[in-house]
């Protein structure tokens, strides 16, 4: 959407319909989703020996304070779907709260008030 093309009350009501629809899911995360494939820790497996590694093994991994990172096996396809779920939760809220940055971006730009 081009936000210049749009005239300040368009925005204006963009924006009232953005806070007014937004919704925070509970069950939101931000982190990321790995799949790992790894090598065990028995010398004579194969897979030491060949492109097949055991897995997939899915970890749900997110970095806290510089350093700090925090990584969660997720055991059973059932936390392997919410994890998903949380993750595309929070894509959306962040998408969300970018097109209202957006539209307060464009109202600065044109040196109107960010107050309603």
């Amino acid at each position: 959407m081009h936000l210049a093309r749009l005239s300040t009350l368009a925005l204006r009501q963009r924006r009232a319909h953005l806070v007014r629809s937004f919704h925070l899911p509970p069950n939101i995360i931000h982190a990321s989703l790995i799949e790992r494939f790894m090598q065990c820790g028995k010398p004579n497996c194969h897979c030491h020996n060949s492109a097949t590694k055991h897995g997939p093994f899915f970890y749900l991994s997110r970095c806290f304070a510089k350093g700090q990172m925090q990584s969660l096996l997720l055991k059973t396809p059932d936390q392997i779907q919410q994890a998903r779920d949380a993750l595309r939760a929070y894509a959306q809220v962040q998408q969300r709260l970018d097109q209202i940055s957006q539209i307060n971006h464009e109202l600065l730009r044109r040196g109107e008030s960010l107050q309603p």
